[in-house]
């Protein structure tokens, strides 16, 4: 079944031209034993962020335990910089997951977010994730679909999307940075004796949506030389994006639903694409402030 398109529209650009300066802490919690060589979890490896306010009872290893404050001259520190900077601290630990425990809003005192959060290395990570991005190794399972399937009209349905958001560089730099992800709580499956088939079928769709991310990249590298063309133009693409790859999404469906054979070439046609883009599997672009 066609994805259920979601696209954040909207970005927020602050005048601020420093990059981050937090202060991160790491310390093992346990140093009883023989030293153990630490093999750090690889920046493209599944990663779990349990934020605060969720629950969380699965068997886990506590690596360290990481703090991120304010020093005092932050002015690029909002949430989603400040956890992705934590995660990065706890990959270097060998954790694939991060569990924060503390969270303090900006306040008159900061406008900064800080956080403590322990790393940990879970066994499974399937039965906590909310959303997986897209990797180029990691495949969807039908364990990734995790919404109710009763009363609805299809065999599978994938909640695939694309968010973006910015993160300050420092020396009047900002960076794009560009999501592709499959939300599982929204996504479904029923199972049947053609599971296989449907979940081939389900990821073409979330590849697809990868697809359309690395064309919206391409086209504000194209098109926007600085922050103010990006406020100019970058609604204006991403509409434009949602609605060229409902056609192809739709037009997949139409095709495979008639002849299923054919999922087969449409994972070519999509794998071809997505290597012609290559070059913007990252998904980031750097921008000069304009004002």
């Amino acid at each position: 079944m066609k994805p259920l398109l979601l696209f954040g529209l909207g970005l927020s650009l602050a005048a601020g031209t420093c990059a981050p300066r937090t202060t991160v802490r790491t310390s093992p919690l346990s140093l009883a034993g023989p030293a153990v060589l630490v093999t750090p979890t690889a920046p493209t490896a599944e990663f779990l962020v349990i934020a605060e306010n969720e629950p969380f009872a699965g068997p886990a290893e506590e690596l360290g335990d990481i703090v991120i404050r304010d020093s005092g001259f932050t002015l690029s520190c909002d949430y989603e910089t400040v956890v992705g900077l934590a995660s990065d601290k706890a990959r270097a630990l060998g954790a694939n997951a991060l569990r924060i425990y503390e969270h303090r809003q900006p306040s008159m005192m900061s406008t900064c977010h800080q956080i403590r959060a322990r790393a940990l290395r879970l066994p499974d990570l399937t039965p906590y994730e909310r959303e997986i991005l897209w990797q180029p190794g990691r495949r969807l399972r039908m364990a990734d679909f995790k919404g109710p399937v009763a009363n609805r009209p299809f065999q599978a349905a994938t909640s695939s999307n694309i968010r973006y958001r910015y993160a300050g560089l420092g020396l009047g730099k900002v960076r794009l940075i560009v999501e592709t992800y499959f939300s599982c709580s929204d996504s479904y499956f029923k199972p049947s004796a053609t599971d296989s088939l449907v979940l081939a079928h389900e990821q073409v769709h979330f590849d697809i949506t990868e697809l359309y991310a690395r064309r919206f990249v391409r086209q504000l590298g194209e098109q926007a030389a600085n922050t103010r063309e990006l406020q100019q133009k970058h609604e204006t693409l991403f509409r434009q994006l949602h609605s060229d790859s409902q056609l192809l999404q739709d037009a997949y469906d139409s095709e495979t639903y008639k002849n299923p054979a054919l999922v087969a070439a449409w994972q070519q046609r999509i794998a071809r694409e997505l290597t012609e883009l290559q070059a913007y599997a990252d998904k980031t672009l750097t921008f000069k402030m304009a004002l």
